[in-house]
């Protein structure tokens, strides 16, 4: 039977894992609405007709391209993270620092949207690749200290911790393996391609898989 103490302790560890997860949601709910802030909005006079407003706003379109590329990054992060945590039994004070870290990084990540919409150069989409890099690096760190400290519910297999392992480190050197190449051929669609064969790349081996069975 459990004792009051044990009762106690796993009242306290799923307090901490609940609160750890509402935080989580919180940031990335906010980083998604900040992103809007990146389109801005037609600087004409409101007598303006409505063909110098449709031209206006055909210009801010580098703008919603960043805010839609954006979308969807941040929100396949909070996929990741919302399938992570739903796989986790606690986590301890090094997992909410490295979590916290994670989560700076997803707050970060409106900045450099608004700086590449606005700019659409190298060095811009340099700043972006970047910070996109970092966020993929830390949560690979935080899913390795919740495999080493045994956080999991679950414990994952060798094989399942090496597909994770090669799924994000394909995305992670994707990105920045992009920074030379938009920098050094001064044109953004290089990178963009570099971006998509990585997010993409992983799911080859196990289509062939898939047809041989």
């Amino acid at each position: 039977m459990e004792t009051e103490q044990e009762h106690n302790q796993r009242r306290s560890t799923a307090y901490d894992l609940d609160r750890t997860i509402s935080l989580s949601d919180g940031i990335f709910a906010f980083a998604l609405t900040l992103l809007v802030l990146s389109i801005g909005v037609p600087e004409i006079p409101h007598s303006a007709s409505s063909a110098e407003l449709w031209t206006s706003l055909k210009d801010r379109g580098y703008e919603l391209t960043s805010y839609l590329i954006s979308f969807a990054v941040i929100g396949g992060f909070w996929i990741r993270h919302h399938r992570f945590c739903g796989t986790l039994k606690a986590v301890d004070g090094r997992f909410q620092v490295f979590n916290l870290a994670y989560l700076a990084t997803i707050a970060f990540i409106p900045y450099p949207t608004q700086v590449l919409g606005d700019f659409t150069n190298p060095a811009a989409f340099a700043l972006y690749a970047g910070a996109i890099a970092i966020s993929i690096l830390v949560s690979f760190v935080l899913g390795e200290h919740a495999s080493r400290a045994h956080l999991y519910r679950q414990m994952p297999s060798r094989a399942e911790q090496a597909e994770r392992r090669i799924d994000g480190g394909s995305v992670a050197a994707a990105f920045i393996l992009s920074i030379p190449v938009v920098l050094l051929s001064g044109v953004l669609w290089p990178g963009y391609l570099c971006w998509f064969v990585g997010a993409n790349i992983h799911r080859i081996p196990r289509t062939g898989r898939l047809r041989k069975h």
